[in-house]
């Protein structure tokens, strides 16, 4: 590689940005990998971009000044940037002189290289901007230049407001813009380029000839391909891929943006590091000369490189740069730095923050729950954070302040709204939020005492793990059951990690075959009817077995997460893993129930409005890169929830991670017949408005139970689901598809059974047990009209929060449960309360649930209330 040529690292995302700490690491690795440059960009680093005026202190000056030799200590160029272009006056001396000296202040610290960046701006001029240049163009050239001669000519870089083809206008060969720039930016000036599209899939010959005409210099890739400010609920693991190492003579560089989450980004450098030194030698291809390829024949290598499932399928001349290969190599090395011992960073954050889960979960956990939780920190400002939890789904506007990332100070409030998946705000206009949000560390991790699954589960990976051809003999000398060093993280466990978080035009080769063992199930439904042929039927089990271990190897990959040394690695890609296991679960739920053969109908199970992997065009369409990738958000995990009957639910999809790493997996299934003294003892603990009612009905254990879901288990339990921790069940959702046709079975059976079970009482003055008991006979049960016409399917849900630190269980044990009635038929599902049920209340109308307003010529003074939700 030309010793001029840049390679390396831009902090350049929307977000939280990274510590000292963590950029001390990311210049350790660069060393290793032989990446030269570092920018320091980040976005919303408040003296980077929004308060750019304002001068370092004398805290932040020592900061940046041992960053600054940090890097150079590692054989690292540190390039300041800074964004001015928000709110500067180009005309205006003061904001000139203001833009001078801070990077003289900086100068000043050591550092030797700048950026200035216009890119996410309005391009428009002000008033007074106008009366002095034709154009922002001339406006960005002339101060650039300014600057760039005032620090001496300094190695400088410059990022336009037309960074990629498709925002510049009308196009790359005919943009005013584009041509100014290369006129006028002095030609020591480096200029910045995304590519085709903000996140490019690939970048060829042509593409950078063209641009290169026009800026009258080789460009700079600014490259975005493992940047995921966009989406909350994807980070990329992936190789370097998309570039063949024939453009590397025809770029000053390449600097990779990547992944919010710092530990998410080891491979993402560790392949650009590789891809860089692939061809040190290289000059341009303009014909094919000598066995070598003109830029035309390495253009077409490009297109169609994605379509080898394995670099032995790619053609004999792509000898330079191979990704399968890259992405063994990192990950091989990965593995190591997965065992060092690292702790998360600490950041403070304000209390309003913290106590944001969507239900009231208690602090300390109940004796009989194998758990030890640390209580959450009172109204004590000063408590330490690990930084990002991550994601929490946010609307754009939620990261409201910008963040200091030179010292330690409190980190800005966050929104815990939901995102809506149909937004169309483009994630590089204007300042987008954060894809992490604080959250809770000084250790706070729930430890609930767990197995690693089961043994036969561990050993059987081997076989069920998913791992591409080209990397299996990169991990057959380690099996599932390796330890490393102070962990049990394996070669597998890295290769699934991988698979399931790959490139944003790409999904691995275990997604892929989640996704298509998913879609077969639902698609052979119809093969576990009782009509069917027996083989077909056990095809179709078999295949649900083999799903189930699939999911079940997340479950192990996270365990293994849970048990290694390093916490900075688990803090920044819990989140998506803990969102890969919910998603997961509620699928194989699902296909759990459809095992047991209740809907006869399952043509419509695979029948949609929504697009799917595998509606028509859908796939090429996702992988052509020919649209922006936030364009299919969410990734495998949105992906899976397509299959499923309840789609449109997000609210049941996109919930805000949890504010501590909860060391408990919990698992949603259908309920069996040996459920039930469980389910019972969970409904008499939970039957006081969500409080123990044991003490009130110690005589009667059972009565609770036989008047609130006793009808469920007896005339509907094939729509009946529990959730399970690892030693006990902590919650069920009872349904019935009709609960008109529920109440009718039991008025005419239950009921009868139950006045026979517990005679009526005869005294007047009447205990809570026996009150129950006289209901039994003198109530039938009944199904407002106006609710059944609306709603006719019926829910009861408990959960026992003494059992549960996952917030997130209530809303994927009921979308468990709405998946098997939707699929069934059901428009809608209701619930019956107490009035006097406050805490109840709250818990359904934070599951979605909204109060139905009774008839106005109903009694108003009704003891109950009626709750529904359509699906």
């Amino acid at each position: 590689m030309n010793g001029d040529f840049t390679a390396g690292v831009v902090e350049g995302f929307y977000g939280v940005p990274w510590t000292a700490d963590q950029r001390k690491t990311l210049f350790n690795w660069m060393q290793k990998m032989d990446l030269n440059t570092y920018m320091y960009a980040p976005k919303d680093d408040c003296k980077h971009r929004a308060f750019w005026r304002e001068l370092y202190s004398v805290e932040e000056a020592d900061s940046l000044t041992s960053l600054i030799e940090s890097a150079g200590e590692k054989g690292v160029t540190f390039v300041y940037a800074i964004s001015p272009g928000l709110d500067i006056s180009f005309s205006n001396a003061k904001d000139v002189q203001a833009l001078k000296r801070k990077l003289e202040q900086v100068a000043a610290f050591g550092c030797q290289a700048f950026a200035i960046l216009f890119d996410d701006i309005d391009p428009e001029l002000s008033e007074a901007d106008q009366s002095v240049f034709s154009s922002s163009a001339c406006a960005q050239a002339s101060i650039t230049n300014e600057i760039y001669e005032h620090l001496r000519q300094p190695k400088f870089l410059f990022c336009p407001t037309e960074y990629c083809a498709t925002r510049a206008l009308p196009t790359v060969l005919t943009s005013d813009y584009l041509k100014t720039l290369g006129s006028k930016l002095l030609p020591g000036i480096d200029i910045m380029w995304t590519g085709c599209m903000v996140v490019s899939k690939k970048i060829t010959i042509q593409t950078l000839e063209d641009i290169t005409a026009m800026l009258k210099r080789s460009p700079v890739i600014w490259d975005n391909i493992h940047a995921n400010d966009y989406d909350p609920r994807r980070v990329f693991l992936g190789p370097y891929a998309g570039r063949s190492s024939e453009i590397i003579p025809y770029l000053r560089g390449v600097m990779t943006n990547p992944n919010c989450e710092f530990e998410a980004n080891y491979i993402a450098c560790h392949t650009l590091g590789q891809w860089c030194k692939s061809n040190p030698d290289g000059v341009k291809k303009d014909i094919i000369s000598g066995g070598k390829l003109s830029s035309v024949s390495a253009d077409i290598k490009l297109e169609t490189e994605s379509d080898f499932s394995s670099d032995d399928d790619l053609p004999a001349w792509d000898c330079h740069y191979r990704p399968h290969q890259a992405l063994k190599t990192a990950m091989n090395e990965w593995l190591t730095e997965l065992t060092a011992s690292r702790d998360p960073p600490k950041r403070t954050l304000p209390v309003s923050a913290i106590a944001n889960t969507p239900f009231a979960l208690p602090v300390f956990p109940a004796e009989d729950s194998g758990a030890t939780v640390l209580p959450a920190p009172s109204v004590d400002l000063s408590v330490e954070l690990s930084p990002v939890l991550n994601p929490s789904f946010l609307q754009p506007e939620a990261l409201a302040q910008p963040i200091n990332s030179l010292v330690e100070e409190p980190v800005s409030e966050v929104s815990d709204a939901a995102s809506d998946s149909s937004c169309d705000i483009e994630p590089m206009d204007g300042v987008q939020p954060s894809n992490t949000v604080p959250v809770l560390s000084n250790l706070n991790v729930v430890k609930a005492e767990h197995s690693v699954l089961s043994t036969n589960t561990v050993d059987l990976l081997d076989e069920q793990m998913l791992l591409e051809d080209s990397c299996k003999d990169c991990i057959q000398a380690q099996t599932v059951n390796t330890v490393l060093t102070s962990g049990l993280l394996t070669a597998q466990d890295v290769t699934l990690m991988v698979d399931l978080f790959y490139t944003p035009f790409e999904h691995g080769t275990s997604s892929l075959q989640l996704l298509h063992s998913l879609h077969w199930l639902l698609t052979n439904a119809h093969c576990i009817h009782g009509n069917c042929d027996a083989a077909k039927a056990s095809e179709w089990r078999q295949h649900l077995e083999e799903f189930e271990k699939k999911v079940q190897a997340v479950d192990v990959l996270l365990t293994h997460l849970f048990m290694g040394p390093n916490k900075s690695v688990l803090y920044d890609l819990y989140a998506y893993l803990w969102d890969m296991h919910g998603v997961l679960g509620i699928c194989l739920a699902y296909v759990k129930w459809l095992e047991m053969g209740v809907v006869s109908n399952t043509a419509a199970l695979t029948a949609t409005e929504y697009a799917t992997w595998f509606s028509q065009g859908y796939r090429e369409i996702f992988t052509s890169g020919d649209q922006e990738p936030w364009v299919f958000r969410g990734g495998l995990q949105a992906e899976l929830q397509r299959l499923l009957p309840i789609c449109a639910t997000h609210d049941l999809f996109l919930i805000k991670t949890p504010d501590w790493v909860i060391q408990a997996l919990y698992r949603n299934r259908p309920y069996k017949q040996e459920d039930q003294t469980s389910v019972y003892d969970i409904c008499l603990k939970t039957c006081d408005d969500g409080m123990d009612g044991s003490e009130a009905f110690s005589e009667f254990p059972h009565l609770l139970g036989d008047r609130l879901v006793g009808s469920f288990l007896a005339f509907s339990p094939e729509f009946c689901f529990v959730v399970e921790g690892e030693h006990s069940m902590c919650g069920y959702a009872m349904a019935a598809l009709d609960a008109q046709d529920l109440a009718t079975k039991s008025n005419q059976a239950w009921v009868p059974a139950m006045q026979d079970k517990y005679s009526r009482p005869a005294q007047e003055n009447l205990s809570p047990a026996e009150k129950i008991m006289l209901s039994f006979h003198t109530e039938s049960l009944e199904v407002r009209e106006d609710v059944y016409l609306s709603y006719p399917s019926v829910v009861r849900m408990d959960v026992m929060f003494s059992r549960v630190y996952d917030p997130a269980v209530p809303q994927r044990l009921l979308a468990s449960a709405l998946c098997a009635i939707k699929a069934a038929g059901s428009k809608g599902v209701h619930t019956k309360l107490n009035s006097g049920d406050k805490f109840m209340v709250d818990f359904y109308t934070k599951l979605g649930f909204v109060l139905i307003p009774a008839p106005a010529a109903a009694d108003q003074t009704s003891e109950f209330v009626y709750m529904g939700r359509l699906i």
